[in-house]
């Protein structure tokens, strides 16, 4: 990793490109893969009520950043508290839908949102792990590129714990820990290291 840098950066990939995974050869350039709790909204602990709902800072910045540039963005997120039955699925999408409805406010836009439910304290055993999904497993960034065709070699990694980081390089990515002061920072830095060729306005 990069010294006397504010984010804690990216270090050669070591894991095969998944064109040689049998996924679709017809794919995207890059995206960019963000958690969701402490890196784009404030955790509360187990959060998704919407009432609760605010901005970690610089986030709807780096989003609308990501967005002027053409780059696409994906939001993969740990959400044991519907396996421990804190909140139900539903209550999550909302909170989702309304993250995304922000976004859009705010000049942004997310492709897609994917989640694990499962957690190791679930009470139920269908919803216990160990499971594909969970980070710092890459199931739930793995899942996506082959939904949307996404060149993982080519993407990004964004999240505030040390699991995201390595659910990224697992699944062949780019990664950076947020360390939570400014998202937006961290976005330029990503795009000027990994989208050189994008241009700015292509979705204003």
């Amino acid at each position: 990793m990069d010294s006397g840098d504010p984010f804690s950066l990216d270090e050669p990939m070591k894991t095969p490109s998944v064109r040689k995974s049998g996924m679709a050869t017809s794919r995207w350039r890059g995206a960019v893969f963000l958690d969701r709790d402490q890196t784009l909204n404030i955790d509360h602990g187990y959060t998704h009520l919407v009432d609760d709902f605010a901005w970690m800072p610089g986030a709807p910045e780096a989003l609308a950043q990501f967005h002027r540039h053409g780059i696409s963005c994906f939001i993969v997120t740990n959400q044991g508290g519907i396996g421990r039955q804190f909140y139900t699925d539903a209550q999550m999408q909302e909170f989702n839908d309304h993250l995304m409805a922000q976004t859009v406010l705010a000049g942004g836009h997310i492709q897609d949102i994917t989640h694990c439910p499962h957690h190791p304290e679930a009470p139920t055993p269908a919803m216990q792990t160990p499971c594909e999904c969970r980070k710092p497993a890459p199931g739930m960034l793995l899942e996506l590129a082959g939904k949307w065709n996404v060149d993982l070699t080519e993407s990004v990694m964004i999240g505030d714990r040390e699991s995201d980081v390595i659910a990224g390089r697992a699944a062949g990515c780019h990664a950076y820990l947020f360390d939570g002061s400014d998202l937006s920072g961290l976005a330029r830095q990503v795009i000027d290291r990994h989208f050189t060729g994008s241009h700015g306005g292509d979705n204003v």
